[in-house]
């Protein structure tokens, strides 16, 4: 499949697609970013007959989507992260797929593939009771940090989270250290460590896996198998690779995601999937 990567902006996405059209009848797939393509162009059949456009960030993909259906171009479609818009309420656009939970990485975790990364990460064969208490465990750190980063989207961007590596905050026993996370989020910030501390702590009904942003549970994963193994952690770069790598056709065959693409074909008249799946 082939990578389109010199895109930077909707209107340049938009005629790539145009020009992709005039020269192919197949599906053409924007998405996020370069990881995304290196996923779905493995899940997808080939090129020339599919086609995946890298779209350097969900505000171009969004776009481009629009500008491309107001030019009345057929078969094209987009793939993101869901980030919060479920939990926000923020409506679906046709033709744009978010994947399950809140981002790829989550996805990913939360299908048949975790058990055989797991077995790689944590050098250790687990049964299921283990390897799902671990995850839900990490997973329910990863939901503290998200209402964190929840809260700062809905108030102004007030906490950065650019530099937080949520695994840094593991104890040797497996617990997570809030305060100290919490400190080094609103260091030189003009915030209060206890508000943060209470919208951190507070109930929510929203799933872990609609609220954890897959980043952090990366990091986490590092970190908690670091400890476990007794060795260096691998980096998070590292830890989401062997993530993607791990997704194969049959655990994209259990995701929700899986059966919209499915009912796009069939709507298009397309073929994007191929039958093995």
């Amino acid at each position: 499949m082939a990578l389109q990567q010199h895109q930077s902006n909707p209107v340049r996405i938009a005629n790539e697609v145009g020009m992709l059209r005039s020269g192919m009848s197949g599906p053409i797939v924007l998405v996020e970013g370069a990881t995304d393509t290196r996923l779905f162009r493995r899940l997808f059949i080939p090129s020339p007959r599919a086609r995946v456009i890298h779209c350097k960030g969900k505000s171009n993909l969004l776009a481009a989507i629009e500008m491309v259906t107001s030019r009345g171009i057929t078969g094209v479609l987009g793939i993101c992260d869901a980030d919060f818009d479920r939990l926000l309420g923020i409506p679906k656009v046709k033709n744009v797929f978010p994947v399950d939970h809140h981002d790829t990485e989550v996805m990913i975790s939360t299908s048949p593939a975790f058990a055989h990364f797991y077995a790689e990460l944590y050098e250790r064969e687990a049964d299921e009771r283990e390897m799902g208490r671990t995850r839900e465990r990490l997973l329910s750190y990863a939901a503290i940090i998200g209402k964190l980063r929840l809260w700062s989207i809905q108030n102004g961007g007030k906490v950065g989270f650019k530099a937080l590596n949520a695994g840094e905050y593991i104890e040797r026993d497996g617990t997570f250290n809030l305060e100290s996370c919490i400190d080094a989020l609103i260091a030189e910030k003009d915030l209060d460590s206890n508000s943060l501390l209470s919208v951190a702590k507070t109930g929510t009904e929203s799933p872990a896996t609609e609220i954890s942003c897959g980043h952090d549970l990366t990091s986490l994963l590092d970190s908690d198998a670091a400890i476990r193994r007794r060795t260096q952690a691998h980096g998070r770069d590292i830890i989401e690779k062997m993530l993607r790598l791990s997704f194969d056709s049959q655990a994209f065959s259990t995701t929700n995601i899986h059966g919209a693409l499915r009912s796009w074909e069939k709507e298009e008249r397309l073929r994007l999937i191929s039958d093995s799946q």
